[in-house]
């Protein structure tokens, strides 16, 4: 898939604007996200596999609020579902859970290609 299809490049922009030329603090932002986003997974799936629904709402708030950051919005919508779900429990998750981290890594894998073009 396109990275068009799967970051928002007006919030993107956006983000680019607040940083300005600071693009060292852009690629602090970016590095932090990628080391937070598979520790987030993480806890979603040992929260469904030990049945912690708040650790579960928790984990995909924080990564909603970072994938919203970066427009990343399959995502973020995906996030925003299991924290949805976490509020309830944790059954009929890991089908949605999966498809999250699917998506986590086309985010990745599309910042990481829009960075090494300059943006």
């Amino acid at each position: 898939m396109a990275d068009a299809e799967v970051i928002d490049r007006a919030t993107l922009n956006n983000l680019l604007v607040t940083v300005g030329d600071d693009m060292d603090f852009f690629d602090d932002l970016m590095s932090t996200f990628f080391d937070d986003a598979p520790k987030l997974l993480g806890d979603m799936r040992r929260a469904t596999e030990t049945g912690q629904a708040e650790e579960l709402r928790r984990a995909a708030h924080s990564l909603k609020s970072n994938s919203a950051n970066f427009g990343a919005t399959a995502l973020t919508g995906m996030c925003k579902e299991l924290e949805e779900l976490g509020k309830g429990g944790v059954t009929d998750v890991d089908d949605r859970l999966a498809k999250a981290e699917t998506e986590y890594h086309r985010v990745r894998d599309a910042l990481q290609t829009l960075r090494a073009s300059g943006l």
